[in-house]
């Protein structure tokens, strides 16, 4: 990895080759692999090559998961990849309890 240690949960690349997101979501168990020395993640289940990655900007993983069906939608409609692929980090709404109960 050149001397860059890679975060634990932190992926920079997305896999969006159509064909990959037609399939049943991994929902996590799987998909992660290196691209470009970064944590990079396939949700289709049973994809192992031509991956089109494209950047994220650092999210965490469970933010490419597909979690509402199997099949990655919802039966509302819901469109099948729900990752926000393309958010920088800074836009994901983390932040840190302080342990401070307020009342």
């Amino acid at each position: 990895m050149g001397g860059k240690e890679l975060a634990r949960n932190i992926v920079h690349w997305d896999c969006q080759a159509d064909g990959h997101r037609a399939l049943r979501s991994r929902r996590g168990a799987g998909g992660l692999t290196v691209n470009a020395g970064a944590w990079a993640y396939c949700d289709g289940a049973g994809s192992d090559d031509a991956h089109h990655w494209v950047a994220t900007g650092g999210v965490p993983l469970e933010a490419l998961i597909r979690w509402a069906s199997p099949n990655g939608g919802s039966e509302a409609g819901a469109p099948a990849h729900t990752a926000i692929a393309a958010a920088p980090a800074a836009t994901l709404g983390t932040r840190k309890g302080t342990g401070v109960r307020r009342t």
